[in-house]
């Protein structure tokens, strides 16, 4: 087939990653960035020719500039870039790229590959950077050890800055029962997915540690794994000091880490530059990309599911005119399990299946990188095709939010054209909610977690008058119900609920 010269490819990629050992410096992750930029334009084949060529530098947006105002200065402590992506470019020698700064979410990588990419099929640009890095572990490093450093910069230019829109990540009626993050609301949403599956709490523990345990095998094999230390299923399924709860069902061991120092980079331009500089060899293709959005969690039909989940993985299969059984290797978005879960159902992979589900070692070993992760996923994927003997092709799932955005990539080491663009279904609300629930409900999930000396559960239930969702807390006072939640298994089960300032749950007579 021949191929159009502006067929865009993917032609270098790099990663960087900074441990707190003996070779730790301190920088800050602009430099990770740059860094990893170099590594990516070197991988070209062709960095000195090809430098020149670049338009665009699209960074995505770090944790410093995803957080509401009031907590800038906990996630950035030593000051911040007042635009990361020009700041990086004053470390590299790109004297014609222009500065993009994503939105938030960790679907943003796979979707700049696309809007990039398109770009260059149009003949808009020549070629492209897309990069991303945090230095939490730093940062949090210097903290502790009383070191003062100045991250702060302002650098001259303008930045194609896309603003946070991190408003999927806030709800009223999660915020006011104290539910404000990943580790609240992730594991409501895997208690609903064990409720489906009909499982007791041992057996789906041991579900998580075996998934975690494939993932940790990886990391481990990985130099750029930020935490690879090797962990047996056994030790990720027990729960000790080392390896605590989190939130109910989900430990330590099987959530996302950030603090991490990461950097990765991605290089893109045409086939005919590629082809003129003599590298097309190199070159990796976008078979298929689809995307799709969820609405607000308590919205959803099922909490331990995500319809735009399913839609983006099997429409980026269909764009590519491939199906599941034909890749060869994924790397399945793991901020927590029930992301993986929900991407291999619509993979139709099970925990048996011996292909790889990762290639980087997942968020809880490799690390979390932010907005960034699927950028390392995505560089993880075109080293793998590269070092396949035989037509090949892999999939990379971008998750942001919670199940909330996502965006898909099918990536293969055989020429194809650049996909068609896949309208993205519409987000639509299927339940309706209740703010000040009376009388009866069911328990539809749950989470229960340490405070202190103390627990705390967050409970999602349907009023049984009329099946509308409600949100509340378990009673805090009654320490035989908090203990229930611990301890026992409420799904399903029949409570009453007060309203209030927060709902309430206490066990029906």
């Amino acid at each position: 087939m021949q191929l159009d010269s502006n067929t865009p490819v993917l032609l270098g990629a790099g990663q960087f990653t900074e441990r707190l050992d003996d070779s730790f410096i301190g920088l800050k992750p602009e430099a990770l960035a740059a860094k990893a930029c170099e590594r990516a334009l070197a991988d070209t084949g062709a960095q000195q020719a090809l430098e020149p060529m670049v338009d665009r530098l699209a960074c995505v947006r770090m944790f410093a500039h995803s957080v509401p105002e009031p907590l800038v200065p906990a996630i950035a402590p030593f000051g911040r870039s007042t635009s990361p992506p020009l700041t990086i470019l004053k470390h590299l020698q790109l004297p014609n790229a222009n500065a993009i700064y994503s939105r938030a979410c960790g679907d943003e990588p796979q979707r700049l590959v696309y809007e990039l990419g398109s770009a260059i099929q149009r003949g808009e640009i020549r070629a492209a950077v897309i990069c991303g890095a945090e230095a939490l572990a730093t940062s949090r490093h210097f903290q502790k050890t009383g070191v003062t450093v100045d991250w702060s910069d302002s650098p001259e230019g303008e930045t194609d800055d896309r603003g946070a829109c991190i408003e999927l990540l806030f709800d009223a009626e999660f915020n006011r029962h104290g539910a404000f993050a990943p580790v609240d609301i992730y594991p409501i949403q895997e208690q609903a997915r064990r409720a489906e599956l009909g499982l007791d709490k041992a057996s789906y523990r041991d579900q998580l540690a075996r998934l975690m345990g494939r993932f940790n095998q990886v990391a481990a094999a990985n130099p750029f794994a930020m935490f690879p230390a090797p962990m047996s299923v056994e030790e990720i399924r027990t729960e000790c000091p080392q390896n605590r709860l989190m939130g109910d069902p989900h430990l330590k061991s099987m959530v996302a880490k950030d603090g991490v120092n990461q950097a990765s980079a991605l290089v893109l331009t045409s086939l005919g530059v590629a082809e003129s500089l003599g590298v097309a060899h190199r070159a990796i293709y976008l078979h298929g990309h689809a995307a799709a959005s969820e609405p607000a969690v308590l919205a959803r039909p099922a909490l331990g599911r995500s319809d735009a989940m399913q839609h983006a993985y099997r429409a980026a299969l269909a764009n590519a005119g491939l199906t599941a059984d034909r890749l060869g290797a994924a790397d399945l978005y793991s901020c927590f399990p029930i992301a993986v879960w929900v991407a291999m159902d619509a993979l139709g992979m099970t925990l048996d299946d011996p292909r790889p589900i990762t290639l980087t070692g997942g968020l809880p070993f490799f690390g979390g990188p932010g907005n960034n992760y699927s950028t390392h996923g995505i560089v993880e994927l075109m080293h793998w095709l590269r070092r396949q003997n035989q037509p090949s092709y892999g999939i990379v799932g971008a998750n942001g939010g919670y199940l909330s955005k996502h965006a898909v990539g099918v990536y293969g080491n055989v020429g194809a054209a650049f996909p068609e663009p896949v309208p993205e279904p519409p987000v639509v609300s299927a339940v309706a909610l209740v703010e000040q629930p009376e009388g009866p409900g069911v328990i539809e999930s749950y989470t229960c977690q340490a405070q202190g000396d103390k627990t705390r559960a967050i409970v999602v239930g349907r009023q049984l008058s009329d099946n509308r969702r409600w949100v509340a807390v378990a009673d805090p006072h009654d320490s035989e119900l908090l203990a229930w939640f611990r301890d026992g298994d409420p799904l399903g089960a029949q409570v009453e609920v007060t309203p209030g300032d927060r709902n309430v749950v206490k066990k029906s007579a």
